[in-house]
């Protein structure tokens, strides 16, 4: 990408900054926490564009950055209830998309398993399924090399199978 103009920067604004919150708010629980590292995460990643610096993937690089200011906030620690977590990201399985009652309780299912998964688990079905990011992308986020990625993401759904009896 290189050099970034304020217009391109604005359209990133335009198409990240959900998912951006999205991300962030799966990880603090945190509606407000998760607007303002997210806002912090745009205005940082602009003021080392304005400082001359240039940027491959910028989806990338925001990623990795609310990663980051996301993991200074986790550092003061708080645990939250499943119905904690499903009002903060907004997922509630009677507004989606899903049909039946029984795919209702299979997502909910679903959500409680993930949020009992390692860290490091829950961040790649995260980015992956719920961002739609790709692998590689992912790598960048995490400074590790899509190879690495996939096999946590292939170990992540081998575990979560395990802990679901499928």
């Amino acid at each position: 990408m290189g050099k970034i103009t304020e217009t391109a920067f604005i359209k990133a604004y335009d198409e990240y900054a959900d998912e951006i919150f999205r991300f962030c708010a799966f990880k603090l629980f945190d509606r407000e926490k998760a607007q303002d590292v997210m806002q912090d995460s745009f205005m940082r990643t602009w003021a080392y564009v304005a400082a001359g610096n240039e940027i491959e993937n910028l989806r990338a690089f925001l990623y990795k950055t609310a990663r980051n200011l996301c993991v200074n906030e986790m550092v003061r620690g708080k645990t939250y209830s499943l119905d904690e977590m499903q009002e903060v990201v907004g997922f509630d399985p009677e507004d989606s998309q899903l049909e039946s009652p029984e795919d209702i309780a299979e997502a909910s299912m679903l959500m409680q398993n993930i949020a009992t998964l390692d860290d490091a688990f829950q961040e790649v079905l995260t980015l992956r399924y719920m961002n739609g990011l790709a692998v590689n992308e992912i790598g960048e986020i995490l400074g590790e090399a899509p190879n690495t990625v996939s096999v946590r993401i292939h170990r992540a759904i081998q575990e979560l199978k395990k802990r679901m009896h499928l």
